[in-house]
């Protein structure tokens, strides 16, 4: 159950992350924007291993 809910909350960081992203790059910000998206795949990568229970 514990591990569910970290893979929850990551995956809900994740899409904050995205949407940060995007108004970055609205902006005009790209390093700020790749930041976030780099962010946003680790958080993606996180909640499978959370869900899964493995590395790789």
């Amino acid at each position: 159950m514990q591990r569910s809910v970290f893979g929850v909350f990551t995956a809900f960081l994740c899409g904050i992350c995205v949407l940060c992203a995007m108004q970055a790059f609205r902006k005009k910000r790209t390093g700020l924007g790749i930041i976030f998206l780099l962010n946003a795949f680790t958080n993606l990568v996180n909640s499978i291993h959370a869900f899964y229970n493995t590395l790789f």
